[in-house]
């Protein structure tokens, strides 16, 4: 189980575009637990994939190479 984890302080254009994302892997791989954590800095948004920080200006496709690269490591 892949668990990804959206770090946000509020809900803006970026953070949706990281929850569609997000959904996006979900259905995909199916295998995924995405969480929500409200932070207290402004403006901070990133995403933890099995803990590992990723800022959220990449693109889908950056993020299908990373849960890609995890499965991939845990075979």
């Amino acid at each position: 189980m892949i668990k990804a984890i959206i770090h946000y302080n509020d809900v803006d254009d970026e953070f949706r575009r990281m929850h569609d994302i997000l959904g996006v892997l979900k259905y995909k791989y199916k295998n995924i637990d995405i969480r929500y954590k409200k932070v207290k800095n402004q403006n901070e948004l990133f995403v933890t994939i099995n803990n590992e920080k990723l800022d959220c200006h990449h693109g889908l496709e950056f993020y299908i190479q990373t849960v890609e690269y995890i499965l991939n490591k845990d075979v």
